[in-house]
C-alpha cells in the first residue's frame, strides 16, 4: 500500500475485510477512500447550499466572521494553516459551522428552516459515519469497542466541524498559489468531500518528504487521521499532512474548487495518552520534523484535547 495508489474501503464488505483495511492503511497512509457511506444525495444538496452561500456579497458573508469558538466565516486571506511559514496565506474562503449552533449566528440561507433540518442531519449523519468508524480502528487495536466513541460525546465539549470550502477562480498561476498550506488536521478523523472531479489536494508522505495527488471521486469520501491519533498510536498512525495546490493541468481554466470537510475531534477533557493495545506497547514515539512542530515537543505534561486544539488554532489564526 502506498501513496501513489490509495487504499479504497468498501463499507458494504464484510466486517473482517474492513477492520483488516483500516488497520493496514493506520500504519501506511493514513489516508484512505471509503465507498458505499450513503452520504452522496446529501453531500450534493450541502455542496449546492455552500456554492450559494459563497456567492453572496463579502459585505454580507462577513457579518458572520469567525470567532475563537471556531465557528463562523473565513475570508479570503485570513487563514495560514502552514504554521511552519508564516509568510504564507492560503487562497480560499470557508464557512465553519459548529455543533448545535444558534440559528441567529448563521447566514440567513443556512438558518432557513429545512435548510437548517438539512444541515443538523448531515452533521449528524457524519458523525454516526466517523463513530463507525472509530468502532472499526477499536476493533484493529483490540480494545474496547467503545474505547474511542467514549471520547467523542456529542453532549460532551463536542470539538466536529463542518467546513464548507471555496477555492475561487486563478487566472494566473504562480509557484506562490498555494490554496491551502501544508497542514495535519487537529483531531481524530477527517471526512473530505470532493468535488465535480476538481483536483489540488496532495498527501505527504513524510519518510520520503514526497508529495501525492488524491483523486477527487465524487462517490468516495477521503478519510484521514487526524494529531489526536499520532499522540494515541505513539506515531504508530500518522497524522497525515496534506495540502491543497493549483491543479497541474489546464490550471488556470475552469479551477474554481469546492469542498467539504467533517472535522471529528474527541471532547475538551480527553488525555492524549497512548491506548493500551499489544500493538503499541513497546513502541517508542520518536518524532520526526513535523511532530516536533505540531504535537507538544518534549512530552513534559500529558495534553487534553482541548489544550491542543487551542494550540493549534492560535498559530492558524488572528481573531
Amino acid at each position: 500500500m502506498s501513496f501513489s495508489s490509495l487504499p479504497i474501503i468498501d463499507l458494504k464488505a464484510d466486517e473482517s475485510t474492513i477492520v483488516d483495511s483500516i488497520l493496514n492503511a493506520c500504519s501506511t497512509t493514513g489516508f484512505f477512500y471509503i465507498r458505499n457511506h450513503d452520504l452522496f444525495n446529501a453531500q450534493q444538496h450541502m455542496f449546492e447550499l455552500s456554492k450559494e452561500f459563497f456567492q453572496l456579497p463579502s459585505d454580507i458573508k462577513e457579518n458572520y466572521t469567525i470567532r475563537t469558538d471556531n465557528h463562523g466565516f473565513i475570508r479570503r486571506g485570513k487563514e495560514n494553516l502552514d504554521s511552519a511559514n508564516r509568510k504564507l496565506i492560503d487562497e480560499k474562503e470557508a464557512f465553519n459551522i459548529a455543533q448545535a449552533v444558534s440559528r441567529d449566528r448563521l447566514p440567513a440561507l443556512f438558518a432557513e428552516s429545512n435548510n437548517y433540518e438539512f444541515i443538523t442531519k448531515f452533521y449528524r449523519d457524519c458523525y454516526d459515519l466517523c463513530m463507525k468508524l472509530l468502532v472499526y480502528i477499536a476493533k484493529g487495536f483490540d480494545i474496547d469497542l467503545d474505547y474511542f466513541t467514549s471520547k467523542h460525546k456529542l453532549e460532551i465539549e463536542p470539538h466536529n466541524i463542518i467546513r464548507l470550502l471555496h477555492y475561487p477562480p486563478v487566472t494566473e498561476r504562480s509557484d506562490e498559489s498555494i490554496r491551502a498550506g501544508a497542514h495535519s488536521d487537529y483531531g481524530s478523523l477527517t471526512l473530505l468531500f470532493q468535488h465535480e472531479h476538481k483536483s489540488g489536494l496532495e498527501v505527504l508522505d513524510r519518510s520520503t518528504n514526497s508529495w501525492h495527488p488524491v483523486e477527487p471521486f465524487d462517490d468516495m469520501i477521503v478519510v484521514n487521521f487526524g494529531d489526536a491519533f499520532e499522540y494515541w498510536s505513539k506515531g504508530f498512525i500518522k497524522s497525515i499532512v496534506h495540502r491543497v495546490v493549483m491543479p497541474v493541468v489546464d490550471s488556470t481554466k475552469d479551477n474554481e474548487r469546492y469542498s467539504i470537510a467533517f472535522f471529528c475531534g474527541p471532547n475538551d477533557s480527553t488525555l492524549l495518552t497512548p491506548i493500551p493495545s499489544k500493538l503499541i506497547l513497546d513502541r517508542q514515539f520518536e518524532k520526526d520534523e513535523h511532530a516536533k512542530h505540531a504535537l507538544d515537543l518534549d512530552n513534559e505534561h500529558v495534553l487534553t484535547a482541548g489544550e491542543h486544539l487551542a494550540m493549534r488554532l492560535n498559530k492558524t489564526y488572528n481573531y
